[in-house]
C-alpha cells in the first residue's frame, strides 16, 4: 500500500499496489515559489495529514513502513509514523529532505559555505540562494531550530557515502544506516548501437549537451559561460554548439539563464530544448560529443549514470555523489565546481585527444554497470527485510 500526496493532480495505477493520494503538502502548484497560509490552516493541513496516516496504518497493518521524500510535509507527520511496527521504520535519504526538517540552520550554512562560494552562483544573481532560501521559507515555522534526538528511531539507507556524510556532519543519527546506490534501467544494447567515440558526430563540429533540471544548483550557467572560453581554444578549427535540455519549472532561474546567454558572444550556438524521457535519452547522447554535468550540489545523479551508460565522455564537477560515479581520467574528467574556465580546459582535452574520449567512454559503459536499478531494488528489498542486527 502506497500513501502519497495528490500534489499536481496527476494520476497513475501500478499493478499490485493500492495508491491513496491523500496527502497534503505545504506547497502551491509552483514548488520553487513559498507557501502563503495562516497557522490555523497550516495546523489543519498537518492534522489532516498525520489522520491519513494513520487510517491507512490501521488499515494495512504493515510489516514494514518504508518512507521516502517528506519534503513539503511537517516534521510531525514523520514523528507519527514512529512506533507503529515492531521494526524502525526504513528512511530512504537520497537527499537533504530530512536535515532542512529538523536542522535547516546547518543546511543553510553548508549551502553558503560548500555550494555557492568560491564562484558558485557566477552568472547569477548572487544575493540569491534559490533552494536552500525557499526551502527555510517553506520549513523554518515548522521546526524549532535545536539539536535533533540522536539516535533517532528510524533505519536509513543513503542513496551516496556523500549523504551518508552529510547527514552524520549535521548531527542526526540513526539506530541503523547503510548505503544503497541508486541505479537506472539500462536496457541491452548491441554493440553498433553505441556510437564510435574516437570520431566526432561531425569532424567540423563539437557537439557538448547538458540533460537535466534548470535549476542554480545544475551549474547550467558555468556551461553557458565556458563557452567563451572554449570557442577561443584550439579545437581543430571545430564550430562548437552547446544543447541544454531540461524542464522549465524554476522561471526565475531560466529567465536568469535566457539573460547569461543573450549577453554571450555565443549566443547563436546555445540551444535550449524541452525536456526529454528516461528512454530518449540514449538516443540524445548518441547525437552528441560530450556531456557537461556542471553541478554545485549533487547527491547521487541518475542523468549521470545514463550519460556513462550511453558511453558519451562526460565532464563534471567533482563534488558530493559525482565522485562515487565518475573517476576522473578513467570514466570522466572532473573540473571545479562554477570555474568555467576549468570546464573549458576539460572540454578541450576530451575534443583534441580521441583516445583519452575512447578510453573514457568504455570505462564509463563498464563502470555505469554497477549503478543497475535492478541491483538497487534487490539491496533495498534485502534492507527492508533484514533487521540489520
Amino acid at each position: 500500500m502506497v500513501l502519497t500526496s495528490n500534489h499536481g493532480g496527476r494520476v497513475a495505477d501500478y499493478p499490485g499496489q493500492e495508491v491513496h493520494r491523500s496527502l497534503r503538502l505545504l506547497a502551491g502548484s509552483d514548488i520553487y515559489a513559498p507557501f502563503v497560509c495562516s497557522d490555523e490552516q497550516r495546523a489543519d493541513i498537518n492534522r489532516a495529514n498525520i489522520e491519513a496516516g494513520q487510517t491507512v496504518i490501521a488499515e494495512c497493518r504493515p510489516d514494514a513502513i518504508f518512507i521516502w521524500n517528506l519534503f513539503f510535509l511537517d516534521k510531525s507527520f514523520i514523528g507519527s509514523l514512529s512506533g507503529q511496527t515492531t521494526r524502525e521504520p526504513l528512511l530512504m535519504l537520497t537527499d537533504n529532505w530530512l536535515i532542512v526538517m529538523l536542522n535547516p540552520e546547518f543546511m543553510s550554512k553548508f549551502f553558503r559555505d560548500h555550494v555557492f562560494s568560491d564562484g558558485g552562483t557566477s552568472g547569477t544573481d548572487k544575493r540569491r540562494v534559490p533552494v536552500l532560501a525557499k526551502a527555510r521559507q517553506y520549513l523554518r515555522r515548522l521546526v524549532d531550530v535545536t539539536a535533533a534526538p540522536a539516535p533517532l528511531p528510524f533505519r536509513a539507507v543513503f542513496g551516496s557515502k556523500f549523504m551518508r556524510d552529510l547527514y552524520a556532519e549535521s548531527g542526526l543519527r540513526f539506530t541503523d544506516s547503510r548505503v544503497v546506490h541508486n541505479g537506472v534501467h539500462q536496457p541491452a544494447r548491441r554493440p553498433e548501437a553505441f556510437r564510435d567515440r574516437s570520431i566526432l558526430a561531425d569532424h567540423n563540429e563539437l557537439r557538448l549537451i547538458f540533460a537535466g533540471r534548470l535549476v542554480d544548483l545544475k551549474g547550467v550557467h558555468t556551461a553557458v559561460e565556458a563557452m567563451d572560453f572554449i570557442t577561443r581554444m584550439d579545437l581543430g578549427g571545430r564550430f562548437v554548439r552547446l544543447t541544454i535540455v531540461g524542464d522549465r519549472a524554476d522561471t526565475a532561474y531560466v529567465e536568469r539563464l535566457r539573460q547569461l546567454i543573450a549577453q554571450s558572444s555565443c549566443a547563436p550556438q546555445i540551444e535550449l530544448r524541452d525536456p526529454v524521457t528516461e528512454s530518449e535519452l540514449f538516443e540524445l547522447f548518441q547525437a552528441h560529443d560530450l556531456y557537461l554535468f556542471p553541478s554545485l550540489y549533487e547527491p547521487f545523479s541518475l542523468t549521470l549514470i545514463h550519460a556513462l551508460a550511453a558511453g558519451i565522455p562526460t565532464v563534471a564537477t567533482n563534488i558530493g555523489g559525482n565522485l562515487e560515479i565518475v573517476r576522473d581520467r578513467e570514466s570522466g574528467l572532473l573540473f571545479q565546481k562554477g570555474d568555467p574556465c576549468d570546464l573549458a580546459r576539460a572540454v578541450q582535452q576530451l575534443a583534441i585527444d580521441k583516445a583519452l574520449r575512447l578510453r573514457v567512454a568504455e570505462n564509463a559503459r563498464r563502470a555505469a554497470k554497477s549503478f543497475t536499478f535492478e541491483k538497487m531494488v534487490t539491496q533495498m528489498e534485502h534492507s527492508l527485510a533484514s533487521s540489520w542486527r
